[in-house]
């Protein structure tokens, strides 16, 4: 028989600021093909930057599970590198989490901050799985209480502990099932709920490229050419739908021709002026638009003064 090792993990960050998470541990789960367990640990880590002060507030439900000046005394990621990197990729072996895309992304995140080559490895969401299956969103810990395992030695937001309990909830999902855990991570539904930290890259570039043109956007809003290219639009304010900024690199360049043309583009226009959308909003919708003061303009008719 072909035996495989299952690995659960789950990473906790001192803070996200600016969208890059810090990782201060990373909790592993190491397991045969019948979940027992074979090795766990807690990987504490100097994340070297401030901690988000919410984290020691006793708000929002989140608590770290050791003091800062704990964390100050560990090694940092690097130190840690060349065992996560085995961790994730030895051979004949699956790698899961909950939610764990934002856990790929952290660690991909860490390469990046300590300029190391990012770690080739897939890892299979149980929060995707379940979502789908049961067609509800909780959390793990809901998840868990709802299979019945006993939280009492758990504490959430510890990362050895959040990946144990990853572990109990996709074993209580084999019993549940009659399925072993390979059956469900290679079965059609299971295989829908991989991601390789090569997606979460692509999905944080697309997130930066969409940032960077938003912000190009707001800053051509309320700014008038001081000497326009043409005059179609000369003096009119345009405030453009959701639906059309959705599509940064279109909404950029429309925004930029209305610069262009003499016209400004703002936010949320009051008193006068043009709330533009793809289609004609229904008539409660344009009584409220009225009632601020703007007309109603479809897409097609900017575009057609702006030729």
């Amino acid at each position: 028989m072909n035996h495989k090792n299952f690995v659960f993990f789950d990473c906790e960050c001192a803070n996200t600021f600016d969208g890059v998470g810090k990782i201060c541990s990373l909790g592993y789960v190491i397991c045969d093909d019948d979940l027992n367990v074979i090795e766990s640990e807690d990987v504490v880590m100097n994340p070297e930057c401030d901690f988000d002060w919410y984290l020691f507030s006793g708000k929002g439900g989140i608590k770290l599970a050791y003091s800062k000046d704990y964390f100050r005394t560990k090694p940092n990621y690097e130190s840690y590198y060349k065992d996560i990197k085995k961790l994730f990729t030895t051979g004949n072996r699956y790698i899961a989490g909950f939610a764990v895309s934002n856990d790929v992304g952290f660690v991909n995140d860490a390469n990046e901050r300590y300029n190391l080559p990012y770690i080739q490895f897939r890892a299979f969401d149980l929060e995707r799985y379940l979502e789908r299956k049961y067609g509800k969103k909780q959390k793990l810990v809901e998840w868990v209480g709802e299979f019945g395992v006993n939280l009492a030695k758990f504490q959430s937001h510890k990362s050895v502990d959040d990946a144990m309990m990853t572990m109990l909830c996709l074993k209580a999902e084999c019993m549940k099932s009659g399925l072993s855990v390979e059956e469900i991570l290679t079965g059609a539904e299971g295989k829908k709920c991989f991601v390789s930290n090569e997606q979460i890259l692509e999905q944080a570039a697309e997130r930066a490229y969409r940032r960077e043109m938003t912000e190009k956007i707001t800053r051509l809003y309320g700014k008038v050419s001081p000497k326009p290219h043409f005059k179609t639009v000369l003096g009119m304010k345009f405030e453009l739908d959701k639906k059309i900024l959705r599509d940064v690199d279109y909404a950029f360049e429309l925004v930029k021709q209305i610069y262009d043309n003499g016209g400004s583009t703002v936010e949320r226009a009051v008193g006068s002026g043009f709330a533009v959308f793809e289609n004609r909003p229904n008539d409660e919708h344009v009584k409220k638009i009225e009632g601020r003061g703007l007309k109603v303009m479809l897409l097609e008719e900017l575009e057609g003064l702006l030729k």
